[in-house]
């Protein structure tokens, strides 16, 4: 088990003091918003949006936001086969009240053709259109745009050759908008370039694995997706953060955690310790969340510190809760060691939110198809307020999930 989760744990402490000191961009999700995802089928996958509202539930368990998916696959920003942009607003965006609205298009409007300029300007003529007519139907949502994801033609053979340089366009064009708008912006398309680069070079087949149609990145990589948008609200990489001195049996610093009860006796250290909030419910034992963490910086906004100095012994087993959950040198404990990487009772806790959060994104889908997709059948709007009610409580029982809760930590001498 330790060596699983060695070289993501030593990159995330190399990185553990070095995000904070650049400066996070000021907050943009707050306590009581309704976010809306509008997108084509990249968001319609309900990977990365699923992701990103688990980044807030356990992140920042005390905040109720709201979020709702509107993504369509095959969309383009003059709509798609559930109905053009006009109809795709009024349906599936103004009706939520939006107080945050992430766009997030581009993938299908080359037309999956050679660069033609034309259509290069219609993106940019439907993209401006867009984004003005959400603005004077809702002009109190604070929109954040998304670069779509780059037509991977790294990892292996292409269909439509050069389609890349088409779609590269489309996601430079939506960062300089964001930039000339002085909004939040999220470079999906920078993200997965990189990984497919660095995966490339470390293990061509996994790489191969992360957009396996050119089109969809992989689940995995939908980590690293919902990362950069948490990064790019300015969301917090720190679960919590403790140091202690074993020497003098004292707890030196904390970040978004309460330590109670150390205690330091014949080498053995132990406390008690309630964070503020949970790692991110990453599937540890997934081959490809390791690639992803190995090759990318998803590490960096998921860290849980724990830094012990000042011991004695040679090794220690970490016991949370009674249950083992490493054994470390202890020049490891004394540089830090990041427990978001690691198989703990947080984590696992964490990972209840998510299998919350599946059945609140398959619930979703089912609306989309029984409610929006046609033809529609007898008794749509009446199944579709019944998942309604159902998400709800849902939602009601993630938030009570997500609580922290405190728990026993114990340095045993190996």
């Amino acid at each position: 088990m330790r060596k699983m989760f060695v070289l993501p744990a030593l990159l995330a402490g190399l990185l553990a003091g070095s995000a904070l000191s650049q400066g996070q961009p000021p907050m943009a999700i707050h306590d009581g918003d309704r976010v809306v995802f509008y997108g084509d089928s990249i968001t319609a996958q309900r990977f990365y949006t699923r992701f990103v509202e688990d980044f807030v539930l356990t992140r920042y368990p005390q905040m109720q936001v709201s979020f709702w998916n509107a993504g369509v696959p095959g969309d383009t920003v003059s709509g798609g086969y559930t109905g053009n942009r006009d109809v795709r607003l009024k349906r599936d965006l103004f009706p939520h009240r939006p107080t945050v609205v992430t766009v997030m298009l581009g993938m299908n409007d080359g037309y999956y053709m050679p660069f033609n300029q034309k259509y290069l300007d219609i993106f940019e003529e439907g993209y401006r259109n867009l984004l003005g007519t959400i603005a004077a139907n809702d002009p109190e949502a604070r929109i954040t745009l998304i670069s779509t994801t780059p037509y991977d033609e790294v990892t292996h053979g292409t269909e439509f050759a050069g389609y890349n340089d088409v779609v590269s366009r489309h996601a430079a064009f939506a960062k300089d908008l964001a930039a000339s708008r002085h909004e939040p912006f999220a470079d999906f398309n920078k993200i997965v370039t990189d990984l497919e680069y660095a995966g490339k070079q470390s293990n061509a087949k996994l790489a191969a694995m992360l957009v396996q149609d050119h089109i969809h990145p992989s689940e995995s990589a939908h980590w690293a997706l919902a990362a950069e948008l948490a990064r790019s609200w300015g969301l917090s990489p720190v679960v919590s953060s403790v140091r202690v001195d074993a020497a003098q049996a004292k707890v030196t610093a904390t970040e978004r955690t309460a330590i109670t009860d150390l205690a330091v006796k014949d080498g053995q250290v132990r406390w008690t310790q309630k964070d503020e909030a949970l790692p991110l419910p990453l599937e540890l034992h997934d081959g490809m969340i390791q690639f992803v963490l190995e090759i990318g910086n998803l590490a960096s906004m998921d860290r849980q510190m724990m830094r012990v100095e000042g011991l004695t012994a040679a090794r220690y087993t970490l016991k949370i809760d009674g249950h083992a959950v490493g054994t470390f040198k202890r020049e490891e404990l004394a540089a830090g060691v990041n427990l978001a990487l690691y198989p703990t009772p947080m984590q696992g806790q964490a990972k209840g939110v998510d299998g919350l959060e599946q059945k609140r994104a398959r619930l979703n889908e089912a609306s989309f198809i029984l409610g929006i997709e046609e033809p529609k059948a007898a008794g749509s709007d009446d199944a579709v307020k019944a998942i309604e009610a159902k998400d709800a409580a849902l939602a009601e029982e993630q938030r009570k999930e997500a609580q922290p809760k405190p728990h026993a930590f114990e340095l045993l001498v190996e």
